[in-house]
């Protein structure tokens, strides 16, 4: 390990702040397993995690351990990318959550505790994952490109990234999303769009969202796509049909177990990519970061990533 060229990128703002507070603790942890000889990158400002991703791995990084949560890990996996392909085939990615957001490592099963996610990093151990891709409309109405690790939705999570972001991370991701889940649900209006999967004939309906689940944790601990694997080279589709309120009063404690699939309100595919379009002002939403809006093109980059975690257990 002592030989390997370690990059740390460490988001001090992430979860309102704490894993900033609790920096040294963190590093100290990560010390004991692989040592002093890494390079540590602050962020300081939104997306500046792609910049020093992609830095480090130009110059020779061959591991980038992230310190944050699913927005801090989107950011820096989009360093590792240009025009679809990897600036480094060999560069691994590394994952410390510590951030509001913990879908991505609950996909992958990670451990709970940092002390075990380091040691799976120093452990050597690699996985290759898939990734996603989204191209949509930017606040503009310009064409914008995003890679994604976990999951990428239009609707009604915009407006729960949006109260997420301005209410109290500190909360902690399951109780942040849920209330501000909770609290989109009584407003939001059932949006019309057009989606097609995998270029196939164009369904149009009335839809709360649509979810491209690469993961099948999201959002605190939500399992909208419970069968969603993160190397099987798919998409896993939810589609969150037309509700009252009451009905998705009733159907959302159901997400985190994963029965809302059992109701005809919701229904599932899976694709390898997703068209979408709207006459309406239409929110997409990736990782818990507001991306920009429809139309959009989401698609899946089958084992893009190689990621320092052991393999899944099969069975």
């Amino acid at each position: 390990m002592s030989r390997t060229k370690i990059d740390v990128l460490l988001n001090p703002a992430s979860s309102g702040g704490r894993t900033g507070q609790k920096r040294s603790q963190i590093l100290a942890v990560l010390e004991r397993y692989l040592g002093r000889s890494y390079s540590l990158h602050l962020t300081r400002r939104p997306l500046e995690a792609t910049s020093l991703a992609r830095e480090a791995i130009l110059a020779g990084s061959e591991l980038v351990i992230t310190v944050g949560g699913d927005g801090t890990i989107q950011e820096a996996v989009n360093g590792f990318f240009a025009g679809g392909r990897p600036l480094n085939p060999d560069c691994r990615l590394g994952v410390i959550n510590a951030g509001t957001g913990h879908g991505f490592v609950q996909s992958l099963g990670f451990p709970s505790d940092i002390e075990g996610q380091c040691a799976q990093i120093a452990d050597g151990a690699t996985r290759p994952v898939d990734i996603g891709r989204a191209v949509f409309s930017d606040g503009n109405g310009s064409p914008a490109e995003r890679y994604f690790v976990n999951e990428c939705q239009a609707g009604i999570g915009g407006e729960v990234v949006k109260k997420v972001h301005a209410g109290n991370k500190k909360l902690g991701g399951t109780l942040a999303f849920g209330l501000a889940t909770l609290a989109a649900a009584w407003t939001y209006p059932n949006r019309t769009m057009t989606v097609s999967v995998d270029g196939a004939p164009p369904i149009t309906g009335k839809f709360i969202a649509v979810v491209c689940a690469n993961g099948n944790s999201m959002a605190g601990g939500m399992h909208l796509a419970p069968e969603a694997k993160v190397e099987d080279g798919l998409l896993d589709i939810l589609f969150m049909h037309e509700q009252t309120r009451s009905e998705r009063l009733r159907n959302f404690p159901k997400i985190y177990s994963g029965s809302h699939l059992g109701s005809p309100k919701f229904s599932c595919s899976r694709g390898r990519s997703v068209s979408l379009t709207s006459e309406e002002n239409v929110a997409l939403e990736a990782d818990g970061e507001l991306l920009g809006r429809l139309p959009g093109r989401i698609e899946v980059l089958p084992s893009a990533l190689q990621v320092r975690t052991r393999p899944p257990e099969k069975g």
